[in-house]
């Protein structure tokens, strides 16, 4: 019994008895490290649920934004255009679609592998991959971010600057800059929590990969005390 008395803190230990004695004829007692920690993993998959559900949305609300705006791009008055202008900016849209297409697919097999892989300790091949991927697809949106709000600034000439400008024009009743002006801004407040999320998910893998080996050290040097 004394040398239980200095044993580690067993609080969060499960202890195995090994079929073996020692030279003071007492049982051998090995104790098994805690268990993997689950939560990187769960937070992984309720992020990537996150990024794919909102990227799903952002894709049908500017697309049905994008499509108001091609069928009302060429309303004229007297040989002049009264609806979109010209060189109407639209490439911090196209960004963000574009981004949103490509977090489609990685979002949902990561959420699928944090799903199956909730118990074990090691990141996979994969897994690895789409970090990467994740790490690229935080920069498009990082842009895609950065670029909508330059547009906003000058000369304002992006699909929701001027469709929240204009929402009061008499054309509005044509053109429903409105409708356009509200969907707009929940893409553009959806993509900031999406690069969110992004930056979640790396956080999330980076824990898990420092974890793992933490748990690899602890049950490469197994600890034995006499019972």
């Amino acid at each position: 019994m004394a040398a239980l008395s200095r044993q580690p803190d067993l609080k969060h230990i499960s202890l195995t008895a090994v079929d073996r004695r020692d030279s003071e004829a007492g049982p051998l007692l090995t104790l098994v490290p805690p268990p993997f920690p689950r939560w990187p993993r769960i937070l992984g998959a309720a992020l990537n649920t996150f990024v794919l559900s909102a990227s799903v949305s952002i894709m049908g609300v500017l697309a049905h934004s994008l499509h108001n705006y091609s069928g009302t791009r060429n309303i004229h008055f007297g040989g002049t255009a009264i609806s979109w202008p010209k060189d109407l900016d639209l490439h911090p849209a196209y960004l963000i679609l574009a981004s949103s297409a490509m977090s489609v697919t990685p979002s949902l097999l990561a959420t699928v592998l944090n799903i199956r892989r909730l118990k074990l300790t090691s990141l996979s091949m994969l897994e690895q991959v789409l970090a990467l991927i994740s790490g690229v697809l935080l920069l498009m949106w990082i842009a895609a971010d950065g670029m909508q709000g330059i547009s906003e600034k000058a000369p304002r000439t992006d699909l929701l600057s001027w469709a929240c400008r204009r929402r009061d024009s008499p054309t509005n009743v044509l053109v429903s800059y409105t409708l356009v002006c509200d969907e707009s801004q929940a893409v553009k407040y959806l993509s900031i929590l999406v690069t969110i999320a992004e930056f979640g998910i790396l956080i999330s893998c980076a824990t898990t990969w420092h974890l793992s080996r933490r748990w690899s050290r602890l049950t490469d040097e197994p600890w034995r005390i006499k019972a």
